[in-house]
Formats: structure tokens, sequence, C-alpha cells
């Protein structure tokens, strides 16, 4: 299932953040068998590009591409309305009707929706004739947007999304703790979680496994445990929650036993990015937003987290941006300023490492958390496909995947290209394929929200004594039925 609040907040803040040192690349005139146009440098045209934001867009792609084709006029509509409405697949479904873009960036939901729609264009053809090298992307990246496309490829992305097994190996050491490996079940990392002398408050604070930066929910590790089971909490076909078993309950245990103990981290409300701060360079263009619970491991309080790409870069930040780097307090007070007070960097310089997110034994070699970051299509009405095959073609190259190696957070779709990450275990995040079963899951819209919250709401009652285990399922269950029941009412409704 989709993280859509952690997706979504990692893709806008890197979007606009990074710039990325990009190079010009030429291109082959000519006619493919696929009857586009291949371009040259001199031929004249246009392009209507719909992207999040327009200075983003020149930045990360328009600049390069302009000098690449700088007889080519570019036009970029604007979604960052979209993105912030309440319902961002139909209204990207709307911007395409009304204002027709030739390409387009595009969530991996909204991909999907405007896949099955007719919407986009199908490139099977093109990139057979234009022999553009699929193999060289990760396989699971091309299953999902076939996938996502009913077994046609409506588009490419440049980047994926995973976690893996962060674990500061000077605390292992300390304790005289084995590293974790590849491959470790959930149940070996939360004994290993265990083994660690919990102190739960103070400045000498100890977890054995925190969250991740996002994670803003009790549910969340629970449910991504059951995920890599093979277990589902609901089915949507057959209007049915099946959260009140013998295997739920066993991983509700658990997760709340260690939250009780405190050797796994209890994920506030606010989750990773309240009540910290922000570190600013670039001339204050850029900006990272850390809290309390995204800072537990990286200031040296929890031996392990299960995070991102992007914990990477926030590891070595404070060290990468130097003198340039300020750190400011958010922290809503009456003494603070509109702009933070400085204050002392909370990082640490950590000697770290990482392993595969954990698995299942018995589906050892497949995760549950992968996603597709930015998916880039053409519009299928577009009256200039050939420009937009050459931007998606340049988009997704090898030249960018290369410039973007040691500039990007995200990780690359590309395995030639990984990120630099001074001879960290980089293929942890490459190891694992995608788990179709989970991902390709269907939920009503608002449904694994509202499910979410009602559940991570009797977990924290389980963790306080106020209720019962047993009592607790039965009450999501309940409950959880009568969402889905409402939700599945509301998205039919929608349809007729």
């Amino acid at each position: 299932m989709l993280n859509k609040l952690g997706k979504k907040s990692g893709l806008l803040i890197w979007a606009l953040a990074l710039a990325v040192a990009l190079s010009a690349c030429t291109s082959s005139g000519g006619k493919d068998k696929s009857g586009l146009n291949s371009l040259d440098r001199e031929d004249k045209g246009s392009l209507k590009v719909a992207y999040f934001n327009e200075e983003a867009f020149y930045m990360q792609y328009g600049n390069a591409f302009q000098a690449m084709f700088p007889n080519i006029q570019l036009e970029v509509i604007s979604t960052e309305s979209v993105f912030n409405a309440e319902v961002p697949v139909a209204e990207m479904e709307k911007l395409v009707k009304e204002q027709q873009p030739d390409a387009l960036y595009l969530t991996e939901e909204q991909y999907a929706e405007l896949a099955g729609k007719g919407l986009l264009y199908d490139l099977d053809a093109v990139v057979k004739q234009d022999e553009f090298d699929l193999d060289s992307f990760h396989p699971s990246v091309i299953e999902l947007l076939k996938a996502r496309g009913a077994g046609k490829l409506y588009g490419l992305s440049p980047s994926f999304s995973t976690q893996a097994l962060y674990y500061n190996k000077d605390m292992f050491d300390k304790y005289g703790i084995p590293y974790p490996t590849d491959g470790m079940s959930w149940e070996e990392v939360m004994q290993l979680a265990a083994r660690f002398p919990v102190k739960k408050d103070g400045d000498d604070a100890l977890l054995g496994l925190s969250q991740s930066t996002q994670t803003t929910n009790p549910f969340d590790l629970i449910r991504a445990i059951g995920e890599a089971k093979g277990l589902t909490y609901a089915d949507a076909d057959a209007g049915t929650v099946s959260i009140e078993s013998p295997e739920w309950k066993s991983i509700f245990q658990s997760v709340i036993d260690g939250y009780k103990s405190g050797s796994i981290s209890m994920p506030s409300d606010s989750g990773g990015g309240a009540g910290g701060g922000v570190m600013r360079s670039m001339g204050g263009k850029m900006a990272i937003t850390f809290g309390p619970d995204s800072m537990k491991f990286m200031s040296g309080k929890a031996a392990m987290t299960i995070d991102g790409s992007m914990l990477m870069n926030m590891l070595g930040m404070e060290k990468k941006m130097g003198s340039a780097g300020a750190i400011s307090s958010e922290k809503s007070t009456s003494s603070s300023s509109a702009g933070g007070k400085p204050m002392k960097s909370p990082f640490k310089n950590i000697n770290w490492d990482v392993v595969t997110v954990p698995v299942d034994p018995s589906q050892p070699d497949v995760t549950g958390s992968m996603s597709l970051n930015s998916v880039f299509s053409i519009n299928a009405s577009s009256e200039n496909l050939s420009a937009a095959w050459e931007f998606l073609k340049y988009v997704n190259g090898e030249q960018l995947a290369k410039t973007s190696t040691k500039s990007s957070p995200e990780l690359s779709a590309r395995t030639a290209f990984k990120n630099d990450a001074d001879g960290k275990n980089i293929d942890a995040f490459y190891k694992l394929k995608a788990n179709s079963q989970t991902l390709l899951q269907t939920l009503p819209e608002g449904f694994a929200d509202d499910f979410s919250k009602l559940a991570g709401e009797r977990i924290k009652q389980v963790v306080t004594g106020s209720t019962t285990l047993d009592e607790a399922l039965k009450q999501i269950q309940t409950k959880g039925q009568l969402l889905l029941t409402e939700a599945s009412a509301k998205a039919k409704a929608g349809q007729e």
C-alpha cells in the first residue's frame, strides 16, 4: 500500500529544493518506425509540460532540455493546486482534459488512474522501435509501471522509493550485539532491538528501533509487518475487514510489547517533522525539516531505524553543508522570531550502514515498501508527440541519471547509477523486488487513512493499559468494517 503522505512530502520538498547539475546531449534526426519524428537540434516545435512548479521544472529539467532543443518552445502548466487538492487524482484528470499538456509529471496513483481511462500514450511501440533500453532499469520499476497500466507501459520513472534498515555500528559494538544482516525477519530485528538497555528519557535516552521520519501512526509498523507476511486487513472487492485474526493479533502483540518496553519508539502524532527545526542552505532555498522522532537515530539515541534514502543525505547533512548550513528552531514559542532561533546542530557523526528492510521468511526476496516517486507520461491526445517523447527520453536517460547520482536523494531507477553513499551498502535498497500483491491492492478513497487513525488510537490505549488487546482488536474490526462499507458506498456513488 502506498504511503501517500510520506511520498508526497518527500517528492515536493526535493522537487522544489534541489537543482540537478544538468548538461546537454544530442539526438539523431529522422523518423522511426512508430511514426514519431526524432528531433534534431534545429527542429522547431512546442512542448507543454504539466509539472508541480515552473521554477523547479526549469532547474531540474527545462534549462538543459532547452539547451538540447533551443527551437522547441516550452510551456509549463503548474500542477501545484492539483497536489494540494483534496482529491488529487480527479483534479489531475480535469487538468489534462482542460489544459491538454503534452507531457505530464504524475504520482503513481495519478498514473494508474489516467492510464485506466485511456488518457496516456502507450509507450510500448516507441520504446521498442527507438531501442530505448528498459533492461538497465530496476526490474521492479518497469514491473510496477506495467502493472499500474494493466500490462501496458504508459510512462517512465527515473527514480523510486523504498526503505532499508539503518543501524549505528558503534552502538552495536558498545553493547556487543551482532550487526543486522540482509534478509532478516521482522521478528529477528525486534529481538535485536530488545537487546539494548532501554533508557526512555533524558540526555542518555536509548532505543533499540526508532520509526521512520515520516511515521505518524503506531499502526504503520504493524501494517508493514503484516503486509510482509502477505496479510491484508481489508478486501475492497469482498467488502470485508479481517484484522481480528490470530495472525494479526500476534503482530500487534509483538509491536505493542516493544512500545511498552521502549525498545521500539512510539511515533508522535506529528511524526518526524514537528517540534524540531529546519536546516537551511543554498541561500535559504533548501530546507530539511526534522523533529524529535526523526532525530532519534540521527542524534545517536537509537540503534536502528527503518527509513528511505533521504535519511542518508540527512545523516551527512551538516558535514556536506559546512559553514553554509544553519540550524533554525521552529518551535512555536512567544520568544521565537518568524525565522526561528539558531541552535546547536543536533546531528552526530554516526558510524552507520544499512541492510535490507526486514522480510518474511516465506517471501525473502520481496518488499512492500517500494513505490514510484514520479512518473513521466505523454498525453494520448498530444499533437507534439515527438517533442514529448524526446523529453521523456531525456528525463529517464543515462546522462541525467549519471549527473543526479551525487546531487539527488532519490534512488535512481537505472541500477548502474546508484547513489554515492561513501561505501555504504547502497545495494540494500536494490536487492528486494516489489511485492505486487501488496503494492497493487486498492482500497476506497480515504479508507486507509481513516482505518489507520482508528487502529492507532486503539493501539495507544493498549499501550497505556486503558484497554486490552482483544478488546482493541474487536473495536478495530467492528468500526473498521463500518468505515469500509461507508467508503465503498461513497466511491460507488461517485462513479455513477
